[in-house]
């Protein structure tokens, strides 16, 4: 399976979707971890993703709505997870294997 983040840096259509996905939400920047980072994405694997968001915004139930859309564009299902809200435990395995796939 092809990385979704060499993808990313191959499509200009997808790239164009992240820029208009992350203004809409307030995303600054948005990092894939886990199977996807680590090259180990089966096509029944979802995509964790890492992100930040810009400064004075907030998002609240719309997480739910911006992974929905997320998924849509990235064709996978996805998991948002706030870069403030790791577990300490997991944040440094999480860093450490996180690939860029967007940043404003």
């Amino acid at each position: 399976m092809a990385s979704l983040v060499s993808m990313v840096q191959l499509d200009d259509v997808l790239t164009q979707a992240l820029a208009e996905y992350c203004a809409r939400y307030g995303f600054a920047r948005l990092d894939v971890f886990g199977s996807e980072a680590r090259d180990e994405a089966t096509d029944g694997s979802d995509v964790d993703v890492l992100y930040d968001l810009a400064p004075g915004r907030h998002l609240t139930w719309e997480v739910v709505d911006a992974a929905d859309d997320l998924a849509l564009i990235l064709g996978r299902p996805v998991d948002l997870v706030s870069r403030r809200a790791l577990h300490p435990l997991l944040r440094d395995q999480v860093e450490a294997e996180a690939r860029p796939l967007y940043a404003a």
